[in-house]
């Protein structure tokens, strides 16, 4: 069951923003919750679809499987737009959790329509965290090249009920 919850809070393309004045955010309604999913094992499933992307994750409850413990499954790919401002068709993205030790996902060199995926294991119950993501690249806007990023940042929590 995927459904669009709220924007993300945080997914920001900033490309020849000075030479351009390309600089964009996601926003949403005034009463969505931006960037945040409560999981529960009867609503396990995130999607937000954006103009620089779209971004899901899962909840997989150790209760369901035990292997990886309670764990986040998420993925993210850049839109078509944001794509074509990448030169090379590459881009290097990293990832972490606030609040979980131990993981980071970090790619030093993925294609630009590559959907960026991995899985956070063991991740307590009733416990709030913030999945950080990062992607760096060269851009070009037909004008002039400089460095651009995309950014997002997502707010969890797995709860028990």
């Amino acid at each position: 069951m995927s459904r669009k919850v709220g924007t993300p809070k945080r997914l920001i393309l900033t490309a020849l923003a000075a030479a351009a004045g390309i600089l964009a955010a996601a926003t949403g309604p005034a009463n969505a919750i931006p960037g945040y999913a409560d999981f529960t094992p009867g609503k396990q499933d995130y999607r937000y679809d954006g103009d620089h992307g779209t971004f899901t994750g899962s909840a997989v409850y150790a209760s369901q499987q035990p292997e990886g413990g309670n764990r986040l499954i998420w993925s993210l790919q850049l839109s078509p737009d944001v794509q074509g401002l990448i030169v090379g068709n590459t881009m290097a993205c990293g990832a972490y959790v606030e609040g979980k030790s131990g993981y980071s996902d970090n790619h030093s060199a993925i294609p630009a329509d590559y959907r960026w995926h991995s899985m956070v294991p063991n991740l307590q119950l009733d416990k709030q965290y913030k999945l950080v993501m990062s992607c760096a690249f060269t851009a070009q806007n037909g004008y002039t090249t400089a460095p651009g990023h995309a950014d997002f940042q997502m707010v969890f929590t797995l709860k028990s009920a």
